[in-house]
């Protein structure tokens, strides 16, 4: 069954995913090739999400980390990963 974790890392695949897309359309375009104006466009949605998505950690996912984990909510702060000792 899945859970919870099982969306994030959903997402998280996605979003690379996407990112891999625009890296290569970022290159082609570059070197000139044309009709890129689909995957341009998913950048500028990806952009929209990533923002969506930060601003609900900051909102409501941070804060309640902080208080059970702050460690762990150190490390996503500074975009470091986390290592237990």
């Amino acid at each position: 069954m899945a859970g919870p974790i099982d969306a994030i890392l959903a997402i998280h695949n996605a979003f690379r995913n996407d990112l891999e897309h625009i890296d290569t359309a970022a290159l082609d375009s570059a070197r000139g090739k044309e009709g890129l104006g689909a995957i341009i466009e998913r950048f500028r949605f990806f952009n929209e999400v990533l923002v969506w998505h930060a601003n609900g950690e900051e909102l409501a996912v941070f804060p309640v980390l902080e208080n059970f984990a702050p460690l762990v909510a150190e490390a996503y702060v500074k975009d470091q990963p986390f290592v237990a000792g």
